[in-house]
């Protein structure tokens, strides 16, 4: 037990305070003035001193004895991040940074320690601010040594070795943006992530879309080239303002050389990464900081971060929200406006990384100019939501256009823009001309006060979306109604949705905010009572005009583009002039769903202006999840309502057919019955070939695969709208269940 004596009881305390390094250089009177302050404290062997997570209202000096720095893993072993002896100071960073403790405090043996109080502290502060400044550099080499300590390659070296890796090792800030090292470039060190962000970015040599790899903090980076001694495998940029320790090859080698625990531990992190990037679908980089920023000053901004903060919340994880006034109430008056560039700045900065370290999300709301606040909360950010109010004009504010200049930072950050909308709005518009004016990599729609769009929000923002694939597959489609009313009585969101062909169309019906009992009756009206594949013309481009189906899809669709749908929706075509596969995320609902279903010789092309002809997506993606995959991350299930046998004959073996006898058959009521599937059947059918043949792949691609038994049913019974609804909904509803309560949360 801590038990403290009086006063004076050590007359070498002012020569034990000249010789810390931290008091260096103080004149008598002052040491004097700062021993009346300390008061002598006891601790026994093993006693804590202090433990993590608690409140920092003291400085403490070591006078005689040894006290250890120990952090707790989160599998419960212990790490020692360093040993505390005679002359050193204990707990000075945590009240610097006004923060709690870091890290618990025990004594290995009986121990005597001269204890500063915060108050105390902070009048000799102000009395000499030099000092200050030399404990910021004492606080910034200690959080290297710490930040070391607690990274798996050192895990078990003894504190000999680990004070060696520390003096070898130099401190590096990166900006958001800045490439730390590029794709083939020779490896002459690696690096530790400190605090911020980074990514690897991938460029394979056929070219195509770069893979990426988030790095956050304590990762290493760079280690596999100097093991294999081969060029840099990725490009590494700094997604946000990011803090680095670099060691050198020389180090580097030493290090696994004399102590072969820290070649285990770097042999498990590379498999792990290895296994994360096998299992990995996205492209899509995980966020912790995600910075507010208003459109104008108009925009309700602090209402809208308030109630993303209570939408993050139930994402999992705990969540911090921060505006200019909450951080003066913590660091002090005036501490959120101090300029970038000033001495304080680093000691803002450094809080700010541990509350990210405390927290799951740390949401920053920017004030409403383009203040000191706001440009520091854009250069901390993973992610910046630029939030507007919808029915505004599309005019990019001060903060935006400071943002584009890059004074402000935040360049290598995600920027996505919310459009907010009244919370009887029927339907987002003009959204086009919003991602023409602002440079996002993509939009979100929310009415004001709507928790709901609240909480879609931040599952997709936070990767614990939950999104749904629907395949092609004619009639047989209307099974994908039966499973969404199945997730929707399973409590499931739906936030995002795509398909092919038939489930490109239901996916939009969805999309736009129907019901489910609306789609049905919807889609009634279309396929039944127009009728579209009736529609015969003079097989020379297609079995059917197209002018019925076309129709449909207005009526259905109207003039609403994909960009103005309350879900995030895409379809699949196939360019059959250029044979590659094209995602649909903008442009008229109508017209990329009369694509996506465009069988080819039964339906007409979709003829672009360039001339290309866009046909049924289910040529080359009958079921993309693949694609959803790449664009978010979170939960996808897959519904797959294609038979897995279909179109059998009962003619026996033939090589050739005349139409004119099978026509003939069909006419003459005395002729035997010949069972072959007609044109629409065949071709139809052989849309879905590419799938069939990949359909366990296409099961890893998908967290939840579900197939409909739909055997027996013709891709043209329109009319059995009900019964092939129900026959969805009762496949899926006990497996969504039993996923709901087996899937991660």
């Amino acid at each position: 037990m801590q038990r403290s004596e009086p006063p004076g009881s050590r007359p070498d305390t002012s020569a034990l305070l000249a010789s810390v390094e931290l008091f260096r250089g103080l004149d008598q009177p002052t040491l004097r003035k700062l021993e009346s302050e300390m008061t002598p404290v006891h601790v026994s062997a093993g006693e804590v001193l202090f433990r993590r997570g608690d409140p920092a209202d003291s400085l403490y000096l070591v006078a005689d004895g040894s006290l250890q720095v120990v952090f707790k893993r989160a599998d419960d072993t212990e790490q020692v991040l360093g040993q505390i002896g005679i002359g050193g100071c204990l707990g000075e960073i945590a009240l610097l940074a006004n923060q709690p403790r870091s890290a618990t405090v025990r004594a290995i043996m009986p121990s005597e320690l001269l204890r500063l109080t915060k108050a105390g502290f902070d009048r000799f502060l102000v009395q000499h601010p030099d000092i200050k400044q030399q404990l910021e550099r004492l606080a910034t080499s200690r959080q290297s040594g710490q930040s070391l300590a607690l990274m798996d390659l050192f895990r078990g070296i003894d504190r000999a070795a680990l004070d060696q890796v520390i003096q070898d090792s130099t401190w590096l800030r990166l900006s958001g943006g800045d490439i730390l090292f590029r794709q083939g470039d020779p490896a002459d060190c690696l690096y530790t992530v400190v605090n911020g962000r980074l990514e690897a970015i991938i460029q394979s040599e056929g070219g195509g879309d770069p893979a990426v790899r988030p790095i956050g903090r304590g990762t290493c980076v760079g280690e596999m080239a100097l093991l294999t001694d081969a060029p840099r495998s990725a490009t590494v940029r700094a997604v946000r303002d990011s803090e680095l320790i670099r060691l050198s090859r020389a180090a580097f080698d030493r290090l696994l050389h004399d102590y072969p625990q820290a070649a285990v531990e770097l042999s498990r992190t590379l498999a792990r990464r290895l296994q994360q990037s096998d299992a990995s679908r996205t492209k899509t980089t995980p966020i912790a900081t995600i910075a507010v920023v208003p459109g104008h000053q108009a925009v309700p901004h602090a209402r809208f971060a308030e109630r993303l903060v209570s939408a993050l919340g139930t994402c999992g994880g705990s969540v911090v929200h921060l505006d200019s006034s909450r951080l003066d109430r913590h660091l002090g008056e005036g501490a959120a406006q101090v300029p970038l560039s000033a001495l304080g700045n680093n000691r803002i900065v450094d809080w700010l990384n541990d509350q990210e370290a405390q927290y799951r999300y740390l949401l920053l709301e920017c004030d409403s100019t383009p203040s000191p606040w706001t440009k520091r909360c854009l250069r901390q950010a993973d992610l910046i939501l630029l939030v507007h109010t919808a029915a505004a004009d599309p005019v990019p504010g001060a903060i935006e256009m400071l943002m584009r200049s890059g004074e402000a930072g935040g360049a290598g950050a995600r920027k996505e823009l919310v459009l907010l909308h009244p919370d009887d709005a029927k339907a987002p518009e003009g959204t086009r001309q919003w991602l023409k004016a602002c440079r996002v990599s993509a939009h979100h729609h929310v009415r004001a006060d709507r928790q709901a769009d609240y909480e879609r929000l931040a599952r997709i923002l936070t990767g614990k979306s939950v999104s749904l694939v629907l395949s092609g597959g004619g009639a047989r489609g209307f099974a994908h109604i039966g499973v969404i009313r199945a997730i929707k009585d399973c409590g499931l969101p739906i936030d995002l949705i795509g398909g092919t062909s038939m489930g490109a169309i239901i996916a939009g019906q969805y999309a736009m905010g129907h019901s489910v009992e609306e789609i049905v009756e919807m889609n009634r009206r279309g396929f039944v009572g127009l009728a579209p594949h009736r529609d015969k013309t003079l097989p020379i481009i297609a079995m059917i005009t197209g002018r019925k189906l076309t129709k449909m899809l207005k009526m259905m669709f109207g003039s609403r583009q994909i960009e103005d749908l309350w879900i995030k929706f895409f379809c699949v075509s196939a360019n059959l002039t250029r044979a590659e596969m094209m995602v649909h995320q903008d442009g008229p609902l109508w017209l990329w769903t009369r694509a996506s279903v465009a069988v080819p010789g039964a339906i007409p092309p979709v003829v672009l202006s360039n001339g290309d002809l866009l046909i049924d997506g289910g040529i080359l993606n009958n079921l993309p999840a693949d694609v959803m995959g790449q664009l978010v991350q979170g939960s996808v299930i897959a519904v797959d309502v294609c038979a897995r046998t279909d179109l059998t004959a009962t003619v026996g073996a033939h090589t050739f057919f005349s139409g004119w006898r099978l026509f003939w058959n069909r006419v003459n009521p005395f002729a035997k019955r010949v069972a072959l599937p007609n044109i629409f059947n065949i071709l139809t059918r052989a849309t879905m070939l590419n799938t069939l043949s990949k359909i366990e792949t296409i099961k890893r691609q998908a967290d939840l695969y579900l197939h409909v038994p739909t055997e027996g049913i013709s891709i043209f019974d329109w009319k059995s709208i009900d019964r092939i609804e129900d026959i969805g909904y009762h496949c899926a509803v006990d497996a969504i269940e039993n996923w709901k309560r087996s899937r991660p949360t």
